[in-house]
């Protein structure tokens, strides 16, 4: 059974703007935009509660802080800034800087822990980081400064969900490092080195124990994470499902998800030309696609940017159409999970960072 839309809201943007990604914030939610706006709104009217009108120059990032409902924007400016809705000022009430000014690309906050990633402005091999600042002390510089590791801009960031000090980086440059932040020297740091062998669009955990990368190219791997208890324990063998477009019926892969509400993760992708976006189930202890649900219309032919579940029946998505739209979801069924068709597997160009000055991580 396909889902429903039940709200849409252009939330008074510009024309021609770019909604780019999702952060709930306390019972709302906030998106940032092409123009530089952060933007915060009601379920399930989707009205707009609050603007931050220009709250930075190229801003790129937005994530929720750990305490649920302040945000933390980053832009190309090089800041890092935190606000919180609840207050009555239209100021950050936190800002960081990155020490060389350069701009940032990824972010991913847990407890006090904040990591930032930063982007590549030049051809070839570029000088990045990731960062890693203690939010307790902001005139500190970074707590962690892993330079090494990366060679261009770093397209996600995540914290593993219960050992709190492991950090995992995917990049442009085709690697998914993963760190243990709570050692200083970057080399004794790295515990683990991923090569997809192709620019990582996401990564992030599936499991306690395994990581996936998906390329800009849609190709999908599932690795095992190496473990640290003793030496003879072995990572659990590699999953290449190769280029997934065909199986999932779409023409690009937006995120692979993982809520606590949600018994398993899920796969969010869409088809421009079909005009479909299709959450699809991961399932089982080999990762074999499950149950699909079409959300039918998506974002006309434009690309959806972000899609995030409010709860397990609900999700957001939010596109290059200036458009966030609620969706209910109806409850996939068997025939709905294997739709692939050779015209299935049709490329959605991924815009570049460099074809004019909206972040565009696809």
């Amino acid at each position: 059974m396909p889902a429903k839309q039940i709200a849409e809201s252009n939330l008074s943007t510009p024309p021609d703007t770019y909604l780019y990604t999702l952060a709930r914030t306390g019972a709302d939610f906030a998106t940032i935009g092409s123009d530089d706006s952060l933007r915060i709104f009601s379920l399930p009217d989707l009205k707009p509660v609050r603007t931050y009108a220009s709250a930075h120059t190229g801003i790129s990032c937005l994530t929720t802080a750990s305490d649920g409902t302040t945000l933390i924007t980053a832009g190309r400016d090089g800041l890092i800034r935190l606000w919180d809705p609840r207050s009555a000022s239209p100021k950050p009430t936190l800002e960081l800087r990155e020490p060389k000014g350069a701009g940032f690309s990824a972010l991913a906050c847990a407890g006090h822990l904040l990591a930032a990633g930063t982007e590549s402005t030049k051809e070839g091999l570029g000088d990045v980081s990731v960062l890693v600042y203690d939010l307790r002390d902001p005139a500190a510089p970074p707590l962690r400064s892993f330079v090494d590791s990366h060679t261009d801009s770093i397209t996600q960031l995540q914290w593993h969900p219960t050992q709190r000090s492991l950090l995992l980086s995917g990049s442009t440059d085709g690697l998914v490092s993963v760190f243990d932040a709570e050692v200083a020297d970057e080399e004794d740091a790295l515990k683990q080195v991923l090569n997809p062998r192709s620019a990582v669009h996401c990564a992030g955990f599936l499991a306690e124990d395994q990581v996936f990368a998906l390329s800009t190219d849609e190709q999908l791997w599932v690795y095992g994470l190496e473990k640290t208890g003793t030496a003879d324990e072995e990572a659990l063998p590699v999953k290449e499902f190769g280029d997934v477009r065909g199986e999932l019926d779409c023409m690009y892969v937006i995120d692979v998800l993982r809520e606590s509400f949600l018994g398993n993760p899920v796969v969010a992708c869409g088809h421009n030309e079909k005009r479909t976006l299709r959450v699809v189930e991961l399932k089982g202890r080999g990762w074999e696609f499950g149950e699909g649900v079409d959300l039918p219309g998506a974002h006309g032919e434009e690309v959806v940017r972000d899609l995030r579940f409010v709860d397990e029946g609900r999700v957001l998505s939010c596109g290059e159409d200036g458009m966030v739209r609620l969706w209910a979801l109806g409850e996939g069924t068997k025939e709905e999970r294997g739709k692939g068709e050779a015209g299935g597997s049709k490329k959605v160009k991924r815009k570049s960072k460099k074809e004019g000055e909206r972040f565009a991580p696809y």
